[in-house]
């Protein structure tokens, strides 16, 4: 949150000019200063820049605001024309913002903000955002507002909360749309009595007039159903005449192309039986030849596989050899190398011989001196000798013996160091051209083995499951294929229907031809039919003898159709008519509850004609359905509650009510299930056909064993391959960890032996600087004696003359000797190197030929390799070209035995047709004379009862009482049918028959009983006009309710909402303030507050209760407590409402005025513990208890000379606190902090 920094004030009350008063970052800011100093107007400076009205500040307009004032009485008062306070606000994140509210020469207010002119809109929404609420005064508390807090009435602190929480704001509203509310019910309920006593005067009219309209209708209804009884009879007579005229013709045009059709069916089988043998010849010869080439294949096959493996270890082979040869030519660049470096230091050393020999040469030509000159040297020797020279001589020889040792240890140290490392450098070269290259070649192989053997693995392991995923098709396949099989010879003994069955079908039919439609519903087998296959052998079971029964529409139906049958002997059958089967009661839920493996057997029957329902419900009863013989027989004996119902299981096992036990039908499967499923023969025949080509073509995917068993060998012989390269492998690392630990070893010996070489180098250096020092001196004591010698004979120095003779003559000699060693040691390891790269030359040359060998191997190995794939492509392409050949003919050969096994079906089926189409020809003819003779019975019966029918043409009185020709006399007259409602005309109903007659003796009875008023018509007119007219106003003011009322509840849910939210905030922090504020070493917890609601549905129109109970202190009414009681408890009550929408700051104006210093040090002591960065306390205070705590002070006194307030500050965090020691009665100790 943000904080205040500081205030500006400018001609404000009492003070005068421009006065700043700094807050800085201190949390708790105490303001001190005497009696009249200043302090309050500090305080109405805060609320004046911060929005509060003027007059909360003391004062009734603005301008007493404006500073006025004189020195002494002498002088007139000053008069300033404007003032302004100044307040800088730092936001949250650091942004500060410079607040200005100025009082204009007229008295009135300019809000700035950051020097830009705002409104006081503005400005407050400004404030609002930094949860400075001006109207709540949430930021400050005046001088004297805490004793009206703690005297004030529970109205008035719900007052105080409402202003707090906003709900205030709808006060106004609320109280308008109360009264508004309270006058619409009141109007709404005065319309709403007086319209209730018109509208019962309605009704009582009203009954009387339904009752004369019911009268009329009444009547108007019987005539309208007496003439639908007749025409409905009519109609569906009319209509089964057609239909069994039409049926008469069709059946019979049926019947004559059957016996066309059967003729022509009998010649196409014949024909169809002749093409399908010549077929099936074709198709034996196609697999010959398909055989025959699938064994040319799996023969060109078998012969790639040497070939494969010929390629492949050529490829590994030239891949090898060209390593080789790289590697060797690299060796072969190394050792050029190292012959050029010694053809180099062989050609410096011979030109260093060289140039020795020519200087010689020169100086033997240039020094000639004759004998008696040699004498004179000899007496020179001689007097040098003598003069020092002698002894300089043998120290200087000492010198260069030490020297010649020194380069002798040298010469062997650089030959030991040239030794260790040409070792190094041959054994790197041996290591990196024929260790290493082995080293990465058989790494190389082993790898790629290892890759082959995964391959081929992997190649044989898709084999493999490839041929028992074929296996296992293949097993299914024919598994599904006896399954078709055996269902097929199910299915054909299933076909074979009894002579019985056919007759009691044909009688079904015969009866459907002459009773009325829908009359006959049909055999049970035919109408209903399990939920699932698996319960056919257990449903058939379960309708047991009512299985061929016939199920009828009445009881009168019944005897009509065994009437019939007896006419005509036509056989037996049993009947089960709908409206008078009865059914025994069942508990279904608690049949189905009694075991997981059971269920009513009428839960597993199917049926399309709802009308069926009670047939089907008497047919199976309460039989239980159960999944085996075990369930059953726990059901029956094992249960708590024995079962007293027939049980079947799904094999065909019945137990009896009485106990008795069937076996079942699993083997022996009843005949009649088969006739649910007359379409299932023609699905299977093409099923077993599709299952026979998906076989055969499955057969081709299988793979061969022979790849299987060649891939095996090939995985054997990788796995052979693998431990002999393996332990070359391993030999090789042995040598190549042997070869590093000697390179190590010889580079370790060559770092010693230059570390020796490099200390007898640094000995050499000082001996030759000795030795410098000697010849030196020697030359000066030689330049001394020899100099005329020298001039005389023209020589430069005697050493010119002594390098020819003496002891320089035995060392020019041993110097020529050591050119020479050297000269031919060179020339022998320059002709050693030449014949090294000769010698790998030669190699290098072998494998290059041997390379070009092995690549036209390759070249027709790959040529070989190409044919027989090519051959291997052409026989496959000529496979499959011969498998879809097969196919078609296969197909063909099917699809001719299908048509075959059709037509021969067909034959039969035509057979049977022509039969009973001959029959059913016969029915509909008898049908259709009985129909119409009762047409014209009913005809006749219209007649006498001089039933007014609509006819379309004709007249009822041109039909003779006496007419013997029926067919005729029926159709004389044409009846007009328009008046039959749609639904009467969809399917004839004994049902809607009786319905219409029962109806029209319904409404006689009506009729009996009505006694109709013929003036209630007037009066309702009268009333109804009135009641319009109320309507109308009722309307209105029900709307009005409405309105206001939902306006009204809005504006209560919003302000309880709001109010609510600040009393919950409230009520849970008041508690814990008053126990902070309270609390003390005697008492640690505290006193304890609460708040009470006086009425929870509207809790701002009524007051709520504060109670406060200060530590060891019994419960009291707020008016029995202490003045300091109170204080505290108005104090805890404050700073909670302050806690539900704090303010970045909180001004307390002498809060502790009525405090003692005890409860000045615990008001203290909170505000200390809850000010912090993002809380700011500013206090006005005159007790020291108070002001000493805090982290600042804000002086305010009065300067007399200018009769005006002025500020000081300091901050007390600078100086520590000084903590001394009070002892308790109890002997205990605690620290106390003053400052």
């Amino acid at each position: 949150m943000g904080r205040l920094l500081g205030l500006e004030l400018h001609n404000f009350k009492s003070y005068k000019g421009t006065a700043t008063v700094g807050f800085g970052d201190s949390s708790f800011t105490s303001i001190i200063g005497p009696n009249g100093a200043g302090k309050s107007n500090m305080m109405d400076a805060m609320s004046f820049v911060l929005g509060v009205q003027s007059y909360h500040l003391r004062s009734s307009t603005l301008k007493d605001l404006i500073y006025r004032g004189r020195i002494d009485e002498t002088e007139p008062t000053q008069v300033c024309e404007s003032a302004y306070v100044k307040a800088i606000y730092e936001k949250e994140f650091g942004e500060q913002m410079v607040l200005q509210r100025s009082i204009n020469s007229a008295g009135t207010s300019e809000y700035k903000i950051n020097d830009k002119s705002v409104t006081a809109l503005q400005y407050t929404m400004m404030l609002k955002e930094e949860n400075i609420l001006v109207k709540a005064r949430n930021f400050l508390v005046f001088q004297g507002d805490i004793e009206n807090i703690a005297s004030q009435e529970p109205k008035q602190l719900a007052s105080l909360i409402e202003t707090i929480s906003g709900s205030a704001e709808f006060a106004s509203e609320y109280d308008r749309l109360r009264d508004d509310k309270e006058k619409a019910v009141e109007l709404h309920a005065e319309v709403f009595s007086r319209k209730r006593n018109l509208t019962t005067e309605s009704k009582q009219y009203k009954e009387q007039m339904r009752e004369r309209e019911l009268f009329e209708d009444k009547l108007r209804e019987k005539s309208k159903y007496s003439k639908m009884a007749h025409l409905y009879k009519l109609f569906h007579n009319e209509r089964r005449h057609f239909k069994l005229k039409s049926d008469v013709r069709l059946t019979s045009e049926k019947a004559l192309a059957a016996r066309r059709k059967l003729a022509e069916c009998e010649d196409d089988f014949k024909n169809k039986a002749a093409e399908s043998t010549t077929h099936e010849l074709e198709v034996k010869k196609q697999d010959s030849r398909i055989a025959e080439l699938r064994q040319q294949a799996e023969t060109t096959k078998r012969s790639t596989l040497p070939l494969q493996s010929s390629q492949k270890l050529l490829e590994n082979k030239i891949s090898f050899t060209t390593k080789k040869i790289r590697d060797l030519e690299a060796d072969i660049r190394i050792q050029i190398d190292q012959e050029q470096a010694l053809q180099t230091r062989l050609n410096d050393t011979e030109a260093q011989y060289q140039a020795f020999n020519q200087k010689i040469a020169e100086l033997e030509q240039s020094v000639n001196i004759p004998e008696e000159g040699m004498k004179e040297y000899e007496t020179l020797r001689n007097a040098f000798l003598a003069d020092s020279g002698s002894q300089l001589e043998r120290d200087l020889a000492v010198l260069q013996a030490d020297k010649v040792t020194i380069d002798i240890s040298l010469k062997d140290l650089d030959s030991q160091k040239e030794q260790y490392d040409s070792r190094v450098t041959e054994l790197e070269s041996n290591m990196q051209v024929y260790l290493g290259s082995s080293l990465h070649d058989l790494n190389a192989k082993l790898q790629e083995v290892e890759q082959m053997r995964s391959e081929k693995q992997k190649e044989k392991e898709n084999l493999q499951e490839q041929q028992e995923r074929v296996s296992f098709k293949m097993l299914e396949l024919n598994s599904e294929l006896r399954d078709v099989m055996s269902r097929l010879e199910d299915l054909s003994s299933e076909q074979k229907e009894s002579k019985k069955q056919r007759e009691l079908r044909d009688n079904v039919s015969m009866l459907k031809a002459l009773l009325p439609e829908g009359s006959i519903k049909g055999l049970v087998y035919e109408l209903v039919h399990a939920s699932q296959r698996k319960y056919d052998v257990a449903l058939s079971t379960v309708l047991g003898a009512d299985f061929d029964s016939v199920v009828v529409d009445t009881t009168a139906t019944a005897h009509k159709c065994i009437e019939t049958l007896k006419e005509r002997r036509a056989g037996l059958a049993s009947f089960i008519p709908l409206n008078s089967v009865v059914n025994e009661s069942m508990n279904l839920n608690y049949l189905r509850s009694l075991h997981e493996d059971a269920r009513p057997a009428i839960d597993i029957v199917k049926y399309e004609d709802p009308s069926i329902e009670r047939a089907v419900q008497y047919v199976v009863g309460n039989t239980m359905i159960v999944d085996n013989l075990e369930t059953a027989r726990s059901l029956k004996w094992s249960s708590q509650n024995e079962l007293h119902c027939k049980i079947v299981s799904l094999d065909g096992s019945v137990i009896h009510k009485s106990g008795l036990m069937t076996g079942g039908l699993q083997d022996k499967r009843s005949s009649a299930t088969g006739r649910w499923t007359k379409e299932e023969m023609n699905k299977l025949l093409k099923k077993k056909d599709d299952i026979t080509a998906e076989l055969e073509k499955t057969a081709t995917e299988k793979p061969s064993a022979v790849d299987i068993n060649s891939l095996s060998e090939e995985i054997s012989s990788l796995d052979a391959q693998k431990p002999s390269i393996t332990n070359q492998i391993v030999v090789l690392e042995r040598q190549v960890f042997e070869r590093n630990q000697e390179i190590q070893f010889l580079k370790e010996s060559g770092q010693e032996v230059a570390d020796r070489s490099e200390r007898k180098t640094q000995d050499l250096e000082n001996l030759q600087n000795q030795i410098l020092q000697f010849e030196e001196k020697i030359t000066s004591l030689q330049q001394q004696v020899y100099s005329e010698f020298c001039d005389k004979y023209g020589l430069a120095s005697i050493k010119d003359y002594e390098i020819l003779h003496g002891t320089a003559l035995r060392a020019r000699t041993r110097e020529r000797s050591d050119f020479e060693k050297a000269i031919s040691s060179l020339e022998n390891q320059v002709a050693f190197q030449r014949d090294r790269i000769q010698e790998t030359e030669q190699r290098r040359s072998k494998l290059e030929t041997d390379i070009v060998s092995t690549k036209e191997d390759l070249e027709r190995i790959i040529e070989s390799l190409s044919e027989a794939r090519e051959n291997l492509h052409r026989i496959e392409e000529q496979v499959e070209a011969e498998s879809q050949a097969k196919a078609a003919l296969v197909e063909a050969l099917q699809e001719k035995m299908r048509s075959a096994a059709a037509r021969e079906s067909e034959m039969k089926d035509l057979e049977y047709e022509v039969k009973t189409l001959t029959r059913e020809v016969t029915h509909y003819e008898e049908g259709l004379m009985k129909i119409d003779s009762e047409r014209l019975n009913m005809l006749k019966n219209c007649k006498i009862e001089d039933v007014d029918l609509p006819l379309e043409d004709g007249f009822l009185d041109a039909i003779s009482l006496d007419d013997a020709n029926v067919s005729e006399a029926a159709y004389q007259v044409h009846i007009d049918y328009g008046l039959l409602e749609p639904k009467y005309q969809e399917k004839y109903s004994a049902r809607l028959e009786a319905e219409i007659s029962a109806r029209i003796e319904t409404i006689d009875s009506d009729l009996h009983a009505l006694t109709p008023n013929a003036k209630a018509l007037e009066r309702l007119q009268e009333v109804d006009q009135r009641l319009k007219e109320f309507d109308r106003e009722f309307s209105k003011a029900k709307h009005e309710v409405n309105r206001v009322t939902s306006k009204f509840n809005e504006v209560r849910d919003k302000r309880k909402e709001l109010f609510m939210d600040a009393y919950n905030h409230i009520s849970g922090n008041i508690d814990k303030v008053y126990k902070a504020l309270t609390k003390s070493p005697a008492s640690p917890l505290g006193g304890s507050a609460d708040l009470t609601l006086e009425d929870d549905e509207v809790p701002f129109a009524a007051g709520v209760k504060y109670h406060a109970m200060p530590p060891l202190k019994r419960f009291r009414d707020m008016e029995l407590l202490s003045g300091g009681e109170k204080t505290m408890a108005a104090l805890a009550l404050l700073f909670a409402i302050h806690s539900f929408q704090p303010s970045p700051f909180f001004v307390l104006d002498e809060i502790d005025a009525a405090l003692d210093n005890s409860n000045v040090k615990k008001i203290a002591r909170y505000i200390k513990e809850s000010a912090g960065p993002g809380f700011q306390f500013i206090v006005i205070s005159l007790k020291s208890t108070m002001f000493e705590n805090s982290d600042a002070l804000v002086g305010i006194y009065r300067d007399q000379r200018e009769n005006c307030s002025k500020t000081i500050g300091l901050d007390l965090r600078q100086y520590p606190e000084e903590h001394e020691t009070i002892a308790l009665p109890e002997g205990h100790q605690i620290a106390a902090a003053e400052n």
